[in-house]
């Protein structure tokens, strides 16, 4: 459901264009939106570590990232090293995708579709919603931030499927006015919402999700926390529930030129987290 979970990305803005105090909540959080839009394109790369928890257990991947995909390895089961079998199961399939040229079309495909979802997410914010604001936060260095809370607004029509969830979720942002950033987001599903009539999708009232973003290089931020937890229904009879917490961390700037080639060489290294940083192919 990349409608329920979308809601990221980058920026940072000089002092001087600080909002006021008194700019609506509907404006601070278009100013914000415009920002994160704008920043998307102008997004570094990272190699970084990946933990996701759920109900089955856990799993700790190193993330690569080149300018067209995002490729992974798993590392850690359960916050224990792979048994020999798996680890080299694991390096074998990252070995058969570097030649497997359909395989990476395909993943390339999948991150320019997701991408997409993306934007037509964030974009649909400010009109989605409903806001006020709701007091202020101060984060560890001393920064005021804007507690914002919303609710749907019962004008907004969506224009497409996987926009139709936004109509039944409501929650809260903190907003860092200065970076214009949403530092957090924590919102919940007001009602169900169904997808063509019920048959094929239905997520039940209740779900929730909780992002949290931060600086994690010089002025760039990223994505640390995701946290969902809803159940979906498909078919009218398949039911399945999300109940899962990823948390990035431990980020290191790779170069804007980073290949493929690269990027699996990292990965194939035997602590990836500990490898040296290809330099950048880029005259200077």
């Amino acid at each position: 459901m990349v409608a329920f979970v979308s809601l990221l990305l980058v920026g940072f803005q000089a002092a001087a264009q600080i909002p006021p105090p008194n700019v609506p909540a509907t404006e601070l959080v278009r100013q914000t939106v415009s920002h994160e839009l704008a920043a998307t394109d102008t997004s570094d790369q990272y190699m970084y570590r990946v933990h996701e928890e759920t109900p089955q257990g856990s799993e700790t991947r190193v993330m690569v990232e080149t300018p067209n995909l995002q490729i992974s390895r798993l590392v850690l089961k359960n916050g224990k090293p792979l048994p020999p079998a798996q680890r080299q199961w694991e390096e074998e399939r990252l070995r058969s995708l570097l030649t497997n040229r359909a395989g990476l079309v395909k993943l390339q495909t999948e991150k320019h579709a997701n991408d997409a979802r993306l934007h037509r997410v964030i974009q649909a914010l400010p009109d989605a919603f409903l806001y006020q604001r709701a007091g202020a936060e101060t984060n560890s260095a001393g920064r005021e931030l804007v507690l914002v809370t919303f609710r749907p607004n019962p004008h907004f029509r969506p224009r497409s499927t996987e926009l139709r969830v936004l109509q039944g979720v409501e929650g809260a942002m903190l907003i860092d006015p200065m970076a214009e950033r949403f530092v957090r987001v924590e919102a919940k599903l007001s009602r169900n919402v169904d997808f063509g009539w019920g048959i094929f999708d239905h997520i039940s009232r209740g779900g929730s999700l909780l992002l949290e973003q931060q600086v994690v290089w010089h002025d760039q931020w990223a994505t640390t926390t995701l946290a969902l937890h809803y159940t979906n229904r498909r078919l009218l009879l398949i039911t399945s529930r999300v109940d899962s917490v990823t948390k990035a961390s431990d980020f290191r700037r790779m170069p804007d030129d980073l290949t493929l080639q690269q990027a699996f060489e990292l990965l194939l290294v035997k602590d990836p987290m500990m490898a040296s940083v290809p330099e950048s192919g880029k005259t200077p």
